[in-house]
């Protein structure tokens, strides 16, 4: 058995996790960047627009919400200094990537540059810093998370990047237009009300790639774990945890005739298998995890390759209880991530038993 963990060290993860989540404010704000084009002459910048400028509730909430855990991220960087410091690092950072996305998005006219919605960002900023400073100054929750971290998972920069990936992985399940665990929602075969007809062409498909990225996701956290005794307890929350978000959020944002076909027979059915062979794969030694672990995610991510219609399908905003293009920015940029991220974690597995010593017997 491996040895207590040491006194917790300093972690990188705050600094993964802030800049994953700022490449993916990028993605969102800029997509799906094309139709590039100068701004309609004499149109002031719009620092400068006349004031007030147009303010949208809805709009004000999410920008507000969207940058608050990068905030939140950033503030948690500063290893040391006071709260001061750390409030201002992530207010600055966050406003000036703000000013940024809104300056390029003068040069997109499908998107609309606003001081409002730099001042939310802003705003959700300093909310997240606020948060991150009293985190930093409560002793005994920074204490027991570092603790925790050291104790269950691998140690260094390579714990840390395992789990900012996986952060991603959960975050990334709150969109409920798309199957649990699935890459999308095949809306042309789902209609809002009625029976749904069969292609089983696609539950075959909807049945591997579940099944796949099941059995691929828990067999990275399983590689993420110190010890063996703590993986199937991880394994299970990780996937109690995303049918929970997923569920929670299917219920607030999807329309109520869809909640009756969101749980596709295929999809069901991949899960289930997955489950399965992921109870089997958990024994099997780290170096045989590896391999599977790595087949498992690029087989999800290859078996849509079989379906065309179904790897290029998007969840239309039909679908959702609000219709705002903020809801088909999100769509765009789940879809993306869960496209991307059996490569990027296949990679990092691949990384990871390269290390000298790694995998070793315990």
């Amino acid at each position: 058995m491996r040895p207590p963990a040491s006194r917790p060290t300093s972690s990188l993860l705050p600094h993964f996790l802030a800049t994953l989540y700022g490449l993916a404010i990028v993605y969102a704000s800029l997509q799906p960047f094309l139709n590039w084009m100068e701004p309609v002459p004499g149109e002031p910048y719009f620092l400068f627009a006349p004031w007030p400028p147009r303010w949208v509730r809805y709009d004000v909430i999410l920008n507000t919400v969207a940058y608050l855990p990068f905030g939140f991220f950033v503030g948690l960087i500063p290893r040391q200094g006071s709260g001061a410091r750390r409030l201002a690092t992530a207010v600055v950072t966050a406003a000036l990537l703000s000013l940024a996305m809104e300056t390029l998005q003068m040069f997109l006219p499908t998107r609309y540059a606003s001081i409002a919605d730099w001042i939310a960002n802003t705003t959700g900023a300093l909310i997240g810093g606020f948060l991150a400073v009293l985190f930093a100054r409560s002793p005994n929750a920074s204490r027991w998370l570092s603790s925790a971290r050291e104790r269950w998972f691998l140690p260094g920069a390579a714990g840390d990047i395992g789990l900012s990936l996986l952060a991603i992985w959960l975050a990334v399940q709150v969109n409920p237009g798309i199957p649990l665990f699935a890459a999308m929602y095949d809306a042309a075969a789902r209609p809002l009300a009625g029976p749904v007809p069969t292609d089983l062409a696609a539950a075959l498909v909807e049945s591997a790639q579940s099944a796949f990225q099941l059995l691929g996701a828990g067999l990275f956290v399983a590689l993420l774990m110190r010890e063996r005794a703590h993986v199937a307890g991880a394994v299970l929350l990780l996937i109690g945890a995303a049918a929970i978000v997923k569920g929670v959020a299917a219920l607030l944002l999807l329309n109520p005739a869809v909640g009756e076909h969101w749980l596709t027979p295929g999809v069901a059915i991949g899960v289930l298998a997955g489950l399965l062979l992921l109870g089997l794969a958990i024994r099997l030694p780290r170096s045989a995890q590896v391999t599977l672990a790595t087949i498992a995610l690029l087989s999800s991510l290859l078996a849509t390759l079989f379906v065309p219609d179904v790897l290029f399908a998007r969840a239309p905003l039909s679908l959702f209880n609000v219709s705002y293009g903020q809801v088909l920015n999100f769509n765009g940029l789940t879809h993306t991530v869960l496209l991307l991220w059996p490569a990027m974690a296949s990679a990092f597995l691949f990384w990871l038993a390269g290390r000298p010593g790694w995998g070793e017997p315990e």
